[in-house]
Protein backbone atom coordinates (compact mmCIF):
# COMPACT_ATOMS: atom_id res chain seq x y z
CA UNK A 1 0.00 0.00 0.00
CA UNK A 2 2.67 2.59 0.84
CA UNK A 3 4.26 1.99 -2.55
CA UNK A 4 0.97 2.68 -4.39
CA UNK A 5 0.39 5.82 -2.38
CA UNK A 6 3.88 7.18 -3.11
CA UNK A 7 3.42 6.42 -6.84
CA UNK A 8 0.05 8.20 -6.77
CA UNK A 9 1.56 11.19 -4.97
CA UNK A 10 4.47 11.32 -7.45
CA UNK A 11 2.03 11.16 -10.36
CA UNK A 12 -0.14 13.89 -8.84
CA UNK A 13 2.91 16.11 -8.28
CA UNK A 14 4.02 15.56 -11.88
CA UNK A 15 0.57 16.50 -13.19
CA UNK A 16 0.53 19.58 -10.93
CA UNK A 17 3.99 20.67 -12.13
CA UNK A 18 3.01 20.22 -15.77
CA UNK A 19 -0.21 22.14 -15.23
CA UNK A 20 1.63 24.99 -13.52
CA UNK A 21 4.28 25.08 -16.24
CA UNK A 22 1.57 25.24 -18.88
CA UNK A 23 -0.04 28.18 -17.13
CA UNK A 24 3.12 30.21 -16.92
CA UNK A 25 4.53 29.53 -20.38
CA UNK A 26 3.64 32.16 -22.94
CA UNK A 27 2.82 31.07 -26.47
CA UNK A 28 5.01 32.32 -29.32
CA UNK A 29 3.41 35.16 -31.27
CA UNK A 30 2.19 34.36 -34.77
CA UNK A 31 3.94 35.43 -36.89
CA UNK A 32 7.01 35.61 -34.71
CA UNK A 33 9.19 38.58 -35.69
CA UNK A 34 12.91 38.53 -35.21
CA UNK A 35 14.34 40.73 -32.48
CA UNK A 36 15.69 43.24 -34.99
CA UNK A 37 12.82 43.23 -37.51
CA UNK A 38 9.28 43.67 -36.16
CA UNK A 39 6.26 42.22 -37.94
CA UNK A 40 4.03 44.48 -40.02
CA UNK A 41 0.34 43.43 -39.81
CA UNK A 42 -0.33 45.06 -43.21
CA UNK A 43 1.83 42.36 -44.79
CA UNK A 44 -0.29 39.49 -43.47
CA UNK A 45 -2.47 37.96 -46.18
CA UNK A 46 -6.18 37.54 -45.54
CA UNK A 47 -8.01 34.78 -47.38
CA UNK A 48 -11.71 35.73 -47.57
CA UNK A 49 -14.56 33.27 -47.04
CA UNK A 50 -15.95 34.10 -50.49
CA UNK A 51 -12.85 33.97 -52.72
CA UNK A 52 -13.96 35.50 -56.01
CA UNK A 53 -12.03 37.33 -58.72
CA UNK A 54 -12.92 40.66 -57.11
CA UNK A 55 -11.81 39.45 -53.66
CA UNK A 56 -8.54 38.15 -55.15
CA UNK A 57 -7.97 41.51 -56.83
CA UNK A 58 -8.66 43.48 -53.65
CA UNK A 59 -6.32 41.42 -51.48
CA UNK A 60 -3.55 41.04 -54.07
CA UNK A 61 -3.45 44.78 -54.79
CA UNK A 62 -3.59 45.55 -51.05
CA UNK A 63 -0.62 43.25 -50.37
CA UNK A 64 1.38 44.71 -53.27
CA UNK A 65 0.68 48.24 -51.98
CA UNK A 66 1.79 47.22 -48.47
CA UNK A 67 5.04 45.77 -49.83
CA UNK A 68 5.77 48.89 -51.90
CA UNK A 69 4.97 50.99 -48.80
CA UNK A 70 8.00 49.40 -47.10
CA UNK A 71 10.12 51.72 -49.24
CA UNK A 72 10.65 55.29 -48.06
CA UNK A 73 8.84 57.60 -50.49
CA UNK A 74 12.00 59.72 -50.68
CA UNK A 75 13.89 57.00 -52.61
CA UNK A 76 11.08 55.96 -55.00
CA UNK A 77 11.33 57.72 -58.37
CA UNK A 78 8.50 55.91 -60.15
CA UNK A 79 6.28 52.82 -59.86
CA UNK A 80 4.97 51.10 -62.97
CA UNK A 81 1.98 49.00 -62.00
CA UNK A 82 0.10 46.33 -63.91
CA UNK A 83 -2.50 43.99 -62.51
CA UNK A 84 -4.91 41.58 -64.11
CA UNK A 85 -7.01 38.48 -63.73
CA UNK A 86 -4.99 35.74 -65.43
CA UNK A 87 -7.29 33.19 -67.07
CA UNK A 88 -7.05 29.47 -66.40
CA UNK A 89 -5.08 27.27 -68.75
CA UNK A 90 -5.12 23.52 -69.28
CA UNK A 91 -2.46 23.11 -66.57
CA UNK A 92 -3.31 25.87 -64.06
CA UNK A 93 -6.24 27.70 -62.57
CA UNK A 94 -7.01 31.39 -62.92
CA UNK A 95 -5.48 33.83 -60.43
CA UNK A 96 -5.02 37.54 -59.89
CA UNK A 97 -1.55 38.89 -60.61
CA UNK A 98 0.23 42.14 -59.88
CA UNK A 99 3.50 43.36 -61.37
CA UNK A 100 5.25 46.42 -59.96
CA UNK A 101 8.49 47.81 -61.40
CA UNK A 102 9.84 50.25 -58.83
CA UNK A 103 12.51 52.71 -59.97
CA UNK A 104 14.60 54.01 -57.09
CA UNK A 105 16.91 56.96 -56.81
CA UNK A 106 20.08 55.64 -58.51
CA UNK A 107 22.19 56.23 -55.39
CA UNK A 108 20.35 53.34 -53.68
CA UNK A 109 21.44 49.70 -53.92
CA UNK A 110 18.38 47.72 -55.09
CA UNK A 111 19.83 44.39 -53.93
CA UNK A 112 20.45 45.61 -50.37
CA UNK A 113 17.02 47.25 -50.27
CA UNK A 114 15.22 44.16 -51.59
CA UNK A 115 17.03 42.01 -49.00
CA UNK A 116 15.85 44.38 -46.23
CA UNK A 117 12.30 44.20 -47.61
CA UNK A 118 12.44 40.39 -47.55
CA UNK A 119 13.47 40.48 -43.87
CA UNK A 120 10.42 42.60 -43.04
CA UNK A 121 8.13 40.38 -45.12
CA UNK A 122 9.46 37.22 -43.46
CA UNK A 123 9.09 38.77 -40.00
CA UNK A 124 5.44 39.32 -40.93
CA UNK A 125 4.78 35.62 -41.49
CA UNK A 126 5.85 34.91 -45.06
CA UNK A 127 8.17 31.97 -45.81
CA UNK A 128 11.15 32.17 -48.15
CA UNK A 129 10.99 29.30 -50.64
CA UNK A 130 13.95 30.16 -52.85
CA UNK A 131 16.67 32.78 -53.13
CA UNK A 132 19.29 33.28 -55.81
CA UNK A 133 21.86 35.71 -57.11
CA UNK A 134 22.64 35.43 -60.79
CA UNK A 135 25.88 36.28 -62.60
CA UNK A 136 24.59 39.76 -63.49
CA UNK A 137 23.99 40.66 -59.83
CA UNK A 138 20.20 40.32 -59.79
CA UNK A 139 18.94 39.04 -56.43
CA UNK A 140 15.65 37.09 -56.66
CA UNK A 141 13.61 35.78 -53.73
CA UNK A 142 10.41 33.72 -53.84
CA UNK A 143 8.13 33.78 -50.79
CA UNK A 144 4.72 32.39 -49.86
CA UNK A 145 2.24 33.94 -47.45
CA UNK A 146 0.88 30.71 -45.96
CA UNK A 147 1.97 27.10 -45.52
CA UNK A 148 -1.27 25.95 -47.16
CA UNK A 149 -0.77 26.39 -50.92
CA UNK A 150 -4.49 26.70 -51.70
CA UNK A 151 -4.75 29.92 -49.63
CA UNK A 152 -1.24 31.30 -50.16
CA UNK A 153 -0.08 34.27 -52.18
CA UNK A 154 3.17 33.81 -54.12
CA UNK A 155 5.65 36.69 -54.19
CA UNK A 156 8.79 37.13 -56.26
CA UNK A 157 10.88 40.13 -55.30
CA UNK A 158 14.09 41.09 -57.04
CA UNK A 159 16.72 43.78 -56.83
CA UNK A 160 18.24 44.59 -60.21
CA UNK A 161 21.49 46.60 -60.38
CA UNK A 162 22.35 45.66 -64.03
CA UNK A 163 21.87 49.06 -65.65
CA UNK A 164 24.31 51.70 -64.44
CA UNK A 165 22.50 54.74 -63.06
CA UNK A 166 19.27 52.81 -62.54
CA UNK A 167 18.12 51.09 -59.37
CA UNK A 168 15.15 48.79 -59.89
CA UNK A 169 13.11 46.51 -57.66
CA UNK A 170 10.59 44.21 -59.29
CA UNK A 171 7.62 42.78 -57.42
CA UNK A 172 5.45 39.99 -58.85
CA UNK A 173 2.54 38.82 -56.73
CA UNK A 174 0.02 36.08 -57.56
CA UNK A 175 -3.12 35.20 -55.64
CA UNK A 176 -4.13 31.63 -54.86
CA UNK A 177 -5.99 29.93 -57.70
CA UNK A 178 -9.60 30.99 -57.97
CA UNK A 179 -12.29 28.35 -57.63
CA UNK A 180 -13.14 26.70 -60.97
Amino acid sequence: MPRRRSSAIAAALLVLMLAMTGCTASPAPTPSPTESVPADPALTSVFPDDFTGEAAKTETVRLADAIVALLPASIVVHVDSTDQLVPATASSGSYYGVLRIISLDPSNDPVAISKAMVQKIEASGWTERQSSDDATGVHLVTLTSNRKPNISWLLQLSGDPRVSGQSVIQLQLASPDLPG
